[in-house]
């Protein structure tokens, strides 16, 4: 007896021992995971205080956290989708004509507002003609995309939109925040401010808003939301003055999260944070004037360009808080194409070009032809970042040999400047280009910025295709011919992409910033695209096992 009782005592021992050695081996070929659970709260440290939230009236550039706010309470017709594409969001679906000239959108029946009444037909036609006529729209380029478009309604669920002319990058313009027409109907846009509505801010988004004070703004989880109720039920944005004393907030653990431009939040934060730093679309570029001057030659331009290297630039000036680029179209755009490469950092083919144009060395170095020296006034406003690339240019122009001058003007004097083409090179910046990247306005010999004074029929044919055509496949092959074009004639130099640093606690996950096989991850339309997948962002997880055994 006694001896059976001591094997049962040793085969359960090595039953423990076999099982344990299979659990541990199952640890080392698995890896565990966070999976989101519903619950939580996310706190988000942010740069100033809202201006002006209700989303028509919103400048994006002068009031971000007014937009961030809007972007969480409201929707569009369409929006971004996870691949950076544009989707439905309160139209169920979208249905454009043969012509390119109409838009039907059929409205989700699932659609409401946050104090529960259904959207319809009304609200979308309040909204967009509301935008035609309001006398300072906050987004002024977008307002532009409807100023001519006729809004109908079909019935309660539909609205049609007619355009003068076909305009495929139209269906960008429609990610217009739509407005609740029981709410505000009947009192002038000019009182919105000033109206009940601008403290209850009703939308239709994942969030909706439950108080709004000087020092933040405190939202809770859309139960009836449409794309799906969000993981977290709590969003506050606490509003901070400064980025120290965000970074100051992060650091003890007071907020989540802190975002800003790189540039406004490069100090060293605790390694146990998660810190991504993501493209915005957005651009700092050195226009040449093509219209007068030495600049005027494609050789010099192209000479110039040889003799510039971008990474030197941003490591040198800019910390590398900045990401180089190659022409008009970012990385991560679906007009973007990586075959178009811009010239590569070679001193000495700059060197080569130079004098075969005729500019030879004198004897401290300056490059002159014909007795002429090869000087070049570089113009620059104040901004920082634009500021140091115009001084790492001149340096680097300069060791070969080119005299250049930098003088820096007020942003409204540059601006100036730029409008009337009196100057001869000058660094400026672009923003907010968004999801649909049309050149016309830059680039096109009849667009009113087209600064550097481009004149090419190549260059115009292939945009006005892109404008006429909806078919993506082949509005993405106009754009990478129009972009090779670009790189050849060298109208000017795209210097780099600034970056958008997001920093947060471990427990916030599904953000997407961080995961390189994210769209997200690769371009930012505007730092209030980091809520673009809001609704998959959770704080509380549990851990599982992914895999197998092998």
């Amino acid at each position: 007896m006694a001896r059976r009782i001591r094997w049962q005592i040793v085969i359960a021992v090595l039953s423990t021992l076999v099982v344990a050695g299979l659990l541990g081996r199952l640890a080392l070929s698995t890896a565990s995971v966070s999976s989101p659970l519903a619950g939580g709260a996310y706190v988000e440290a942010v740069l100033g205080a809202p201006a002006q939230p209700i989303p028509l009236l919103n400048n994006p550039v002068s009031d971000p956290v007014g937009r961030d706010l809007g972007t969480l309470l409201f929707d569009g017709l369409v929006r971004i989708g996870a691949d950076g594409l544009i989707e439905p969001a309160l139209a169920a679906s979208y249905e454009i004509d043969a012509s390119g000239t109409t838009y039907l959108f059929n409205l989700r029946p699932d659609a409401r507002w946050h104090d529960g009444r259904p959207v319809t037909a009304d609200d979308v036609v309040f909204t967009l003609r509301a935008l035609q006529v309001l006398d300072q729209p906050g987004e002024p380029q977008l307002a532009a995309a409807w100023i001519d478009a006729l809004v109908d309604r079909i019935d309660a669920d539909t609205v049609r939109v007619t355009l003068a002319e076909p305009y495929a990058p139209f269906l960008s313009a429609a990610r217009v925040p739509i407005l609740p027409a029981h709410l505000l109907a009947g009192t002038p846009p000019a009182q919105w401010p000033e109206s009940p509505y601008a403290g209850q801010l009703v939308g239709t988004g994942p969030y909706r808003l439950v108080e709004l004070r000087e020092d933040r703004a405190v939202l809770e989880a859309n139960e009836a939301y449409f794309g799906g109720r969000p993981y977290i039920d709590r969003v506050e944005l606490r509003f901070i003055a400064t980025a120290a004393a965000a970074q100051a907030a992060l650091t003890r653990g007071d907020v989540t999260a802190f975002g800003a431009t790189a540039d406004s939040s490069s100090a060293e934060l605790p390694a146990t944070l998660s810190v991504s730093a993501v493209p915005l679309d957005a651009y700092a570029t050195l226009s040449f004037n093509l219209r007068e001057g030495p600049l005027a030659q494609q050789g010099l331009r192209r000479a110039l360009a040889y003799g510039l290297s971008k990474d030197a630039l941003i490591e040198r000036a800019l910390g590398g808080w900045a990401a180089p680029i190659d022409t008009p179209i970012l990385p991560g755009s679906w007009a973007y194409t990586p075959e178009a490469r811009w010239y590569e950092a070679d001193p000495a083919a700059a060197q080569a070009l130079l004098a075969d144009l005729g500019y030879e060395p004198g004897p401290d170095g300056a490059l002159a032809r014909d007795g002429e020296p090869l000087a070049i006034e570089l113009l620059v406003d104040g901004e920082p970042m634009r500021r140091a690339a115009a001084a790492e240019v001149a340096r680097q122009w300069g060791a070969l040999g080119v005299a250049v001058q930098v003088v820096e003007l007020a942003a409204p004097e540059l601006q100036q400047r730029l409008r009337d083409g009196s100057f001869a090179a000058a660094i400026h910046g672009w923003q907010r280009l968004g999801p649909d990247p049309d050149p016309f306005l830059l680039w096109h010999s009849a667009g009113p910025l087209n600064y550097a004074g481009l004149a090419d029929e190549q260059i115009d044919a292939l945009i006005e295709s892109a404008h006429a055509d909806a078919e993506l496949a082949a509005r993405s092959a106009d754009y990478a011919a129009f972009q090779q074009r670009w790189i050849e004639l060298a109208p000017a130099i795209q210097l780099y992409q600034p970056l958008y640093r997001f920093a947060a606690s471990a427990e916030l996950g599904g953000t997407g910033l961080d995961d390189p096989d994210s769209a997200i991850s690769r371009l930012l339309f505007g730092p209030e695209d980091r809520y673009r997948a809001v609704t998959r962002w959770y704080t509380d997880s549990y851990r599982e096992i992914d895999g197998g055994l092998r």
